[in-house]
């Protein structure tokens, strides 16, 4: 995704002290423009890891759904006509589906949930959506629908902007954005003219079902912010395999960068070919990337607003990383309007997953 101040340190205090799920989301405040160009929603104000948020599916919920489509994307939405969009607890999390990953529809009997930034994966009959801090399951073959579930990462306070993977053995493995007291994560602090933003992963624990995992040695990517470069804000990784190499989306704002290791839990270092390493220069952040074995062609899926109208998720076909994308590449693939959510609502923080086992 969404792949932009916040105001979460005394909810945070209050968690830990405690030593229990928080009952109420944080709030949140507006961001500075001239931090984050486009709307500050892909970067919300969050309780610590694991702690809860008033959301629907209940547990174990029957929900049978008709998911036929050879892709699917989960994304928030939110009607600008009738909420105050930049606060995420006024989001809701919708999943759609496609055959060819142009033309989009929503999932027949989906229910939306209070939630942001999310992502989804399928394992098996288990599809995954994650947000920060929740999981919600929906198991094909019972049509059971579960979740909210809390998300934990051991040995991390709190953690944003999850990206899920399915590694070699089958076990999911969490990419984030480490988590920070008192601020806005994907930013430096008011305070600070410099900084440095921490992407970290983490692996499944056995049993937890996508629910609990255990902290990877190291950083899968560091970026260094200047408060005086136009690059202000670093979030919402996105991890995908091309078949030779994992590549890692990481926002700045309405900007990509491309990230690449040999190893799923490597080091991963910036594309030397794109100009700073960035795919993207204003025209789409929040992120989403997939490699198309048949057509040895990359799907990227980013929003922007454009021209005061509703926020759209856009999708931008390439070959490679030769050259920054214009905006000429993008084409809308999703929207309120098309979607029959209605013109005024904001469709953003695109996660893309192949619906199959």
């Amino acid at each position: 995704m969404t792949r932009l101040s916040f105001f979460i340190t005394l909810l945070a205090v209050i968690a830990l002290a405690c030593n229990a799920l928080s009952s109420q989301p944080a709030a949140t405040e507006t961001q500075p423009a001239a931090t984050h160009p486009f709307s500050p929603s892909p970067f919300p104000s969050l309780p610590p890891a694991g702690a809860s948020t008033p959301a629907r599916p209940t547990q174990s919920s029957k929900a049978p759904l008709e998911i036929t489509g050879k892709y699917l994307m989960a994304f928030h939405a939110c009607d600008t006509a009738s909420t105050e969009c930049r606060d995420p607890r006024n989001h809701q999390v919708y999943l759609a589906q496609s055959n060819d990953g142009a033309q989009w529809r929503l999932v027949p009997g989906w229910t939306p949930y209070t939630g942001s930034v999310p992502d989804v994966i399928r394992r098996r009959n288990t599809i995954y959506i994650y947000t920060p801090g929740n999981l919600v399951r929906y198991h094909l073959d019972t049509g059971v629908l579960e979740g909210p579930v809390a998300v934990t990462v051991s040995g991390v306070e709190m953690f944003v902007d999850p990206s899920v993977f399915v590694d070699g053995q089958g076990r999911l493995v969490l990419f984030f954005l480490y988590g920070q007291m008192g601020g806005d994560p994907a930013g430096c602090l008011p305070q600070e003219t410099t900084c440095k933003k921490r992407f970290g992963s983490a692996t499944e624990v056995e049993g937890s079902d996508g629910a609990s995992f255990t902290l990877d040695k190291g950083d899968r990517a560091t970026v260094t912010l200047v408060a005086s470069s136009e690059i202000r804000s670093a979030s919402d990784p996105d991890i995908f395999f091309d078949g030779t190499q994992y590549i890692l989306y990481i926002s700045h704002g309405a900007s990509i960068s491309v990230w690449t290791s040999a190893t799923l839990r490597g080091t991963y270092a910036r594309v030397a070919s794109l100009p700073g390493g960035l795919l993207s220069q204003g025209s789409g952040g929040i992120p989403a990337g997939y490699f198309a074995p048949l057509s040895g062609q990359y799907w990227t899926f980013a929003h922007v607003p454009r021209g005061g109208a509703a926020t759209k998720i856009y999708r931008a076909v390439h070959s490679g990383f030769s050259r920054p994308l214009g905006e000429a590449d993008w084409i809308a693939i999703l929207s309120g309007e098309a979607l029959g959510l209605g013109s005024a609502v904001n469709v953003e923080s695109p996660g893309f997953a192949v619906n199959a086992p």
